[in-house]
């Protein structure tokens, strides 16, 4: 059974950010800064896992993230890199980040929603 984590994570690497519903970059944010959720990609195709390296690479750099938690997450990075050919492009006003994985699109406005629960002090219930 998928964990709703995990169901969260993969509508929101599957449809498009732009397209990406706020409680999903809510409950994929929090899981990651707050229950150390590791996601699934392997199942995911060359598309959705080039969403998946930057999301997971956005979220892990806030200092709310665990060293443990960031090593985990960085070599599942990793993996993707080697599974996958990711191909950098450039486009204005797009997250740097998201560019460097070969995406078009960001997440950047939706972060800035989630301030509140990007700190060590955030009590997640």
């Amino acid at each position: 059974m998928v964990s709703v984590q995990q169901a969260s994570f993969d509508r929101l690497v599957s449809n498009g950010f732009e397209r990406a519903a706020s409680d999903d970059v809510k409950a994929v944010a929090l899981a990651v800064w707050h229950e150390n959720f590791v996601p699934m990609v392997d199942h995911l195709s060359n598309e959705s896992a080039l969403a998946a390296g930057y999301v997971v690479d956005k979220l892990m750099r806030f200092s709310c993230v665990s060293v443990e938690l960031k090593k985990k997450l960085a070599m599942l990075l990793g993996e993707l890199r080697e599974k996958f050919v990711v191909v950098p492009v450039v486009k204005k006003g797009c997250d740097t980040l998201a560019q460097q994985w070969g995406l078009s699109e960001d997440l950047k406005h939706q972060i800035r929603s989630l301030l509140d629960y990007q700190t060590r002090h955030y009590r997640h219930a």
